[in-house]
């Protein structure tokens, strides 16, 4: 298995990856195909892929655009979701690996300067730079605040998202690295004890810290379960998220570094294979598995596409589930 990108984000200084994924279904493309850079479409999912410079680690959508942290070029590039053109660069801190959106501004945060940047996302000009605590690795914004995940402190940090003040940093377990919202209480996945830990996101207080499995990174809620990427367990854990309790354990590929729900469905990202994987949320059931660039980091979907960082291609790839539509966003 390859390298868990928790390292690279960490204290310790190895160099790749993580975050979230996502596909389509019936979608199945060579490696190699991908690696001449022929986009192929198969019965229902196309790509294509665009080059960014420095390490795709991190990836957020404003409504029109994506926009792709760099950690290797101390960037962000922003990329027209529509035809992915390149709209700008702007340089950031120290080693960038997590961006989120705040409906007028992306956040950005700086693994080793322990801060995170405001940016406003029409021009990107630089709003602000705000402290957070050691080695911020995930962001979130809950529609008035944006969370810090700070893996070295084993805190998240509450910053009200108009002006960055800080609103309060709370205890979580041991490594934290991925952050999830149910619409009212924040998730944090604790990478260095097998956990996650469910906090009240009006007053931070801790509600609960339950079981996932081994070293899990991504997290992500489908509007009723939890789910949780569990890199060195080859699998996806899905808790109750009204009380933490696992519902089951799902085997996908080689370190899930990633999950996200998009579109009815649970997305993976698999790092250590180069793939993602499209799974039914009721039974846990693969639909089908994509391969991607290496080392996928991170993927979201714009509504109607999806979209995966390869960290170790230094792309971002869009997929398509609709064969000869149009490529609109």
């Amino acid at each position: 298995m390859k390298e868990n990108p928790d390292v690279r984000r960490g204290s310790f200084t190895a160099l790749f990856l993580v975050v979230a994924s996502m596909l389509a279904p019936g979608a199945s493309i060579s490696w190699a195909q991908h690696a001449a850079g022929e986009d192929r479409p198969t019965a229902a999912t196309r790509t294509k892929s665009f080059r960014v410079a420095g390490g795709a680690d991190a990836i957020a959508f404003d409504g029109s655009s994506i926009w792709v942290a760099n950690r290797i070029s101390n960037t962000v590039t922003k990329l027209r979701a529509k035809d992915g053109i390149e709209l700008g660069k702007f340089d950031v801190g120290q080693r960038p690996v997590a961006l989120a959106y705040d409906g007028s501004n992306i956040w950005v945060a700086n693994l080793h300067e322990n801060t995170v940047m405001k940016l406003r996302a029409s021009d990107g000009v630089l709003l602000g730079t705000f402290r957070a605590g050691k080695q911020p690795t995930a962001l979130l914004f809950d529609g008035a605040s944006v969370w810090v995940v700070n893996k070295q402190s084993g805190t998240v940090t509450k910053l009200r998202a108009s002006d960055g003040t800080t609103l309060g940093t709370f205890r979580v377990g041991p490594q934290p690295m991925a952050i999830a919202f149910d619409g009212a209480n924040i998730w944090v996945t604790n990478n260095g004890d097998g956990s996650v830990t469910k906090l009240l996101m009006s007053t931070g207080d801790v509600l609960g810290t339950f079981n996932a499995g081994k070293r899990p990174i991504g997290i992500a809620f489908d509007g009723l379960n939890i789910w949780v990427a569990n890199f060195y367990g080859s699998s996806v854990t899905k808790l109750q998220a009204s009380d933490g309790a696992i519902l089951d354990t799902y085997q996908v590929e080689d370190g899930p570094s990633g999950v996200t729900f998009a579109g009815g469905y649970i997305w993976v990202s698999n790092y250590g294979t180069s793939t993602i994987t499209k799974m039914e949320p009721r039974f846990g059931s693969v639909v089908s598995t994509l391969a991607v660039g290496r080392s996928p980091s991170a993927v979201l979907y714009d509504g109607r596409n999806i979209w995966v960082a390869n960290s170790g291609s230094n792309s971002v790839l869009k997929v398509s589930e609709k064969k000869d539509s149009p490529d609109t966003n």
